[in-house]
């Protein structure tokens, strides 16, 4: 019997392992609708940002606070029965904008994402913070991302 519940939890706990950032995005984290943004480039995908804070930093004076955010990119077809992807970026920071591009490839986004290094809290809380603007170029369609 012991061997059996044993078996059950290790079963169990493998089928509900998400990552936990993305359950934090999900959850609590901030959706960007991208699709809102650019309005004259047509799109052939539906795109979606999400952040989920990252409490490894510790910029904040005496206080606690989100210094940065992980982010991840979901992609999906507008067809009858959509195909679905989501990916986790590498880049950490503050999502300022977006802009997209026009692509030639079909169900293909071409994007250029601009994020802060910190947090816009986390600049008032510390002036000493170098806070820089990183741009990220994505191509992503629902089997890949690359970052150019």
């Amino acid at each position: 019997m012991k061997l059996l519940l044993l078996f059950f939890t290790i079963v169990v706990s493998g089928c509900v392992s998400l990552n936990n950032d993305l359950q934090n995005a999900i959850a609590f984290g901030d959706i960007h609708e991208l699709n809102s943004y650019s309005p004259n480039i047509d799109k052939s995908l539906l795109v979606r940002l999400y952040s989920s804070p990252e409490f490894k930093e510790n910029c904040f004076i005496e206080t606690h606070g989100v210094c940065k955010y992980n982010y991840f990119l979901s992609v999906s077809t507008f067809d009858e029965h959509p195909e679905t992807n989501i990916y986790r970026l590498k880049t950490e920071g503050e999502f300022v904008s977006v802009n997209w591009k026009k692509s030639e490839d079909i169900d293909t986004a071409e994007l250029d994402l601009v994020l802060n290094q910190y947090s816009t809290m986390a600049i008032k809380n510390n002036t000493s913070l170098n806070n820089q603007k990183q741009r990220v170029r994505l191509k992503a369609n629902v089997f890949e991302i690359l970052s150019q």
